[in-house]
């Protein structure tokens, strides 16, 4: 002690300061209003509400409530057709939707579809945790979020719709350590599944692209659920290291049941539930009756698995250096390296792989029925991937069809090819899909009963219609939104906008009316298909003058179109776009012969283009019997004028040739005038003479 007193004091004004490290301070946006109510803050972001691409930030009702916004992006379409479904879902355990909307986004002024939720949601029950073994006691997790997971999917199987999201990391505690007011998080503002980690998906849909696997049904949902159930039980992940493929793989080889229990310990009851929610086999797979039955402690009656999935090969089959037992993990392989693929059939180790060693009759029946499909595009510079693809579906014929870099169940194509058109992916694999015969072929292999598969079958086979159809209006745009009932307008024209209607579209226009770089026309093939799709009696009406040559009839043909989308909604006045549209209407007032009409038509629409109705300027146009009148007056002056040109040639030509024409009329015409004229002279006279002479004789 003694020696420490001793010690001189340190000289702390020689020691410099540490240098202040300052923290990036996050980017400041306005805020958004919605509606003139719900205000949004973009610099305040919500992470943990994120799915996926779709980012989640504060907000605020106008009561000063706690909310949060899931700001949609364009390439990523929502499942807005059952926003009123949820709604009507009474429960405390999903967030309440406030409303959904476009608002123009002050992060890059593009317009945004936004979905507003109350935030009563707390904190994921996977925060400080693993959140792939969480490690929550059983019967903790079974009274609290199991029991609240099973209310929310009994109240949307009553609406008829699936969750889609249902995963450890989409779970809050509602504000409560405890978990009783735990809550599932949202799943509208993507399509099904698309924020789904792999693990959480069936083989099938997890084999897909995220944005390609299709509406999910509830069967996926209780699979969903036996994931994560074991997910908030378990201490130890069995997926730890693994890649997408690797799990795929992994679930394929063992069966999901097995490898998401792995090495963990579950009470007995739970892994009867486990085995059931986690059937590989759809028809197997406990449904939501089993699950209540189970949780009133009753037990529940064994299914059958069906002989496909249990089909293993006696002996393997080389490909790509890997040997294959199983059709299932063959079927995955073979779209990784199609040229392969074409020696293994064309000689023959595949079909004699099949008939050896697996010996499945329905099995080797596909396969020469996919090989007659497959030789149809021998020849073809696409005839590897092809066969790769058909060959895929006839191993399994309920995975999602395989095809170059497209991996996607029928009924999820929309939603990938409208990313694929609004991100300008190459399109091409997806002309090749409409074009050929692997989606038939598939339906008509496949074993899967969900809802949508005939429809989506049937979708496919209207769109190769479409695509031979060289009319603006069709083509691939016209399937971009046949396929996406709910994506926006992907023209370029709209790159700012987020147009949805026929209504959205004319309010687009008019705040593009005051641009300085708005385009010289309204109208492109993506946004004629659009309108065609979403609101077809507004524009097939007009499709011919549309697509006429002759600019006057594409003038005709829009204005009317917009008068009649302006009326039907009920909109109101839109100067900006009534402006434009009459600086472009030149070509309609020219048709017009009668120079004083053109100026009458003009000096109207000088007059009318600021009262910002549409309607009134088409009805300009739309007189049939004052246009005719006019084209029937311009032809008798233009059959008179060349009836007078056609006299006017003659005679130079008489002249030309004929130097004695003309002077035997001249003659008379002189004689005629000369008597004419000594006629008036007489007549003079006599009336001279009659007035001064006082009738006496002349003579």
């Amino acid at each position: 002690m003694a020696a420490d007193q001793e010690k001189p004091p340190e000289d702390t004004a020689s020691i410099a300061p540490a240098p202040k490290v300052e923290e990036p301070k996050a980017k400041s946006y306005p805020m958004v209003l919605f509606k003139g109510e719900i205000k949004i803050f973009p610099d305040r972001p919500l992470p943990k509400y994120n799915q996926g691409a779709v980012k989640a930030y504060e907000a605020l009702t106008a009561s000063g409530n706690q909310a949060f916004a899931l700001v949609c992006e364009k390439n990523i379409v929502p499942q807005a057709e059952i926003v009123h479904k949820y709604a009507g879902i009474t429960t405390p355990h999903l967030p309440k939707l406030l409303a959904c909307g476009v608002v123009e986004w002050s992060v890059d002024f593009k317009e945004r579809l936004v979905f507003l939720y109350e935030d009563k949601m707390g904190l994921p029950v996977t925060a400080g945790k693993n959140p792939a073994a969480v490690g929550i006691k059983a019967e903790h997790v079974i009274s609290t979020i199991f029991r609240n997971l099973l209310e929310i999917m009994r109240a949307m199987r009553d609406k008829g719709i699936a969750h889609g999201n249902i995963r450890a990391t989409n779970i809050f505690d509602g504000g409560t350590a405890t978990f009783e007011n735990a809550m599932l998080g949202e799943m509208l503002s993507t399509p099904s599944g698309y924020a789904q980690p792999v693990i959480y998906e069936t083989i099938e849909r997890g084999l897909c692209h995220p944005l390609g696997r299709g509406l999910a049904e509830i069967s996926d949902d209780i699979y969903a659920l036996g994931v994560t159930l074991a997910t908030l039980i378990r201490t130890y992940d069995p997926a730890e290291g693994m890649s997408d493929e690797d799990i795929i793989t992994a679930k394929i080889e063992v069966g999901s049941f097995n490898f998401i229990v792995g090495k963990s310990r579950f009470p007995a009851a739970i892994l009867e539930f486990l085995r059931g929610a986690l059937n590989d086999d759809p028809e197997s797979r406990w449904t939501f009756d089993d699950i209540m039955t189970w949780a009133e402690g009753r037990r529940v009656s064994a299914k059958q698995t069906t002989a496909l999935a249990t089909l293993k090969a006696s002996r393997p089959l080389d490909f790509m250096r890997r040997k294959f037992l199983k059709p299932e993990l063959l079927a995955v392989a073979l779209s990784k390296d199609p040229s392969q693929v074409v020696p293994l059939v064309e000689n023959g180790d595949l079909s004699l792989w099949l008939n050896r060693s697996i010996q499945d009759k329905e099995l080797e029946t596909r396969y020469d029925e996919g090989l007659i499909e497959a030789k149809r595009e021998v020849g073809s510079s696409n005839y590897a991937d092809r066969l790769a693809s058909i060959m895929a579906i006839a191993l399994e014929p309920d995975n999602p069809i395989f095809y170059k870099d497209l991996k996607f169940s029928p009924m999820g194509f929309g939603s990938l090819l409208a990313d694929a058109s609004q991100t300008k992916k190459d399109l091409g694999p997806f002309v090749d899909v409409m074009q050929g015969n692997m989606i038939a072929f598939w339906g008509k292999s496949t074993t899967m009963q969900t809802r949508g598969v005939s429809e989506s079958i049937n979708r496919m086979g209207s769109c190769r219609s479409f695509m031979q159809q060289s009319m603006i209006g069709s083509g691939l745009e016209r399937c971009v939104y046949y396929l996406s009932p709910n994506a926006p307008c992907f023209s370029e024209k709209l790159e700012q906008f987020y147009v949805r209607s026929a209504e959205d579209f004319l309010n687009a226009l008019e705040k593009m009316s005051s641009q300085k770089n708005r385009p010289e026309w309204f109208l492109d093939r993506h946004i004629i298909a659009f309108l065609l799709v979403r609101d077809k009696n507004i524009i097939e009406p007009f499709l011919p003058d549309l697509a006429a040559s002759e600019k006057h009839r594409q003038r005709q043909g829009m204005v009317k179109m917009l008068a009649t989308i302006q009326k039907r909604d009920k909109m109101g006045a839109l100067p900006g776009l009534s402006q434009w549209v009459v600086g472009m209407l030149d070509n309609l007032v020219d048709r017009y012969h009668d120079r004083e009409k053109r100026k009458a038509i003009r000096e109207q629409l000088e007059k009318m283009k600021t009262y910002g109705s549409l309607e009134r300027i088409a009805a300009l146009f739309n007189n049939y019997e004052e246009a005719m009148n006019d084209k029937i007056i311009y032809t008798q002056q233009m059959q008179q004028y060349q009836a007078l040109k056609k006299e006017y040639f003659m005679l130079e030509q008489e002249l030309d040739n004929n130097k004695n024409f003309g002077i035997e009329a001249g003659k008379q015409a002189a004689a005629l005038v000369s008597g004419l004229i000594s006629a008036i002279v007489v007549v003079i006279y006599l009336f001279f003479v009659l007035t001064n002479g006082g009738g006496g004789s002349i003579f």
